[in-house]
C-alpha cells in the first residue's frame, strides 16, 4: 500500500500551479488604472487593488472590473506621503490561491499573450524572484495604436524606449516593483522605509538571494504615462497630468 507524503500545502501548491493573483497600489490615478485594468483583469484568477478610503474614483474603477479593492490608511504609515510598501501588505489577507503572485503598478499594462507565455513558454522556478522589461508608451491613444500593430500580437515589437532594468553594483540583479512575480510558497512580507516609494521595491528583491533573481526575457509590459516623466516623479504621490 502506496503512502503519500505530500503535505495539504504541498499538494495545493500543485494543484493550483497555473494560479495567478495580482496586487497593485492605486492613489489618485484612477484614469491610468481604468485603462490597465481593462486590459490586465482578464490574466488574473484574483485581481487586488489597494487603495485609500478617500478614493472614490478608484473603487469605482474596481467595481467596474469587478477588482477586489481594498481600502487602508496604510499610505501615510510613518508620516511618508505615499507607503507603498505597508499598502501592498494589506492587500496580502485577500490572497485565494496557492499559485504565483504579481506585485504590479497601476500604469502597467499586461501583454496580451501574457498568461501563454508565463506558464506555458517559461520554466518558472518557485524559490525565485522574476522581473521583466517595460515600454514607454504615452497616452492612451500610443497604447493603441502600439497593441493593434500585428507585431504585438506576435510579441515581435521592435522598439527601442525599453525602460528600465535595475542593476545594483554590491546586489546584483533586483527585479523592480513596477513587475515583481513569485510563487506563494515563497510568500515574505512587502518592507517599507521612512523614505519615500524608491527603496521600497529594492529591498523586497533583495530577500531572494542573488542567484534566485531571475529576469523574464520573453515578456515585456508597457509602461502607461499621460506625459513624459523623469525618475521618481511620482514616488510621493501624484505628480503628472492625467488622462484627457
Amino acid at each position: 500500500m502506496s503512502q503519500n507524503n505530500q503535505s495539504p500545502a504541498s499538494s495545493l501548491y500543485d494543484l493550483e500551479s497555473n494560479k495567478l493573483e495580482i496586487v497593485t497600489t492605486c492613489v489618485g490615478f484612477d484614469d491610468i488604472l481604468d485603462v490597465t485594468l481593462e486590459n490586465n483583469h482578464n490574466h488574473a484568477d484574483t485581481y487586488i487593488v489597494v487603495t485609500s478610503h478617500e478614493d472614490a474614483k478608484t473603487h469605482a474603477v474596481c467595481r467596474k472590473y469587478g477588482a477586489t479593492c481594498v481600502q487602508t490608511d496604510l499610505f501615510k504609515k510613518n508620516n511618508r506621503k505615499f507607503n507603498k510598501g505597508a499598502a501592498i501588505n494589506a492587500g496580502f489577507n485577500y490572497f485565494q490561491w496557492h499559485g504565483w503572485r504579481l506585485h504590479m503598478d497601476s500604469d502597467i499594462v499586461l501583454p496580451d499573450n501574457f498568461r501563454r507565455i508565463l506558464f506555458n513558454h517559461s520554466h518558472l522556478d518557485r524559490n525565485c524572484l522574476y522581473g521583466i522589461d517595460r515600454v514607454n508608451v504615452i497616452g492612451s491613444d500610443g497604447l493603441d495604436k502600439l497593441t493593434s500593430n500585428t507585431q504585438h500580437k506576435h510579441r515581435k515589437l521592435e522598439v527601442g524606449n525599453v525602460d528600465h532594468r535595475w542593476l545594483d553594483e554590491y546586489d546584483g540583479y533586483l527585479p523592480l516593483g513596477f513587475f515583481q512575480l513569485y510563487h506563494s510558497s515563497c510568500q515574505k512580507p512587502y518592507p517599507f522605509s521612512l523614505g519615500d516609494a524608491s527603496h521600497d521595491d529594492l529591498m523586497f528583491s533583495a530577500l531572494w538571494p542573488k542567484e534566485n533573481r531571475r529576469h523574464l526575457p520573453s515578456i515585456v509590459a508597457y509602461h502607461l504615462l499621460t506625459e513624459p516623466t523623469h525618475v521618481g516623479q511620482n514616488w510621493e504621490g501624484r505628480k503628472t497630468k492625467r488622462l484627457k
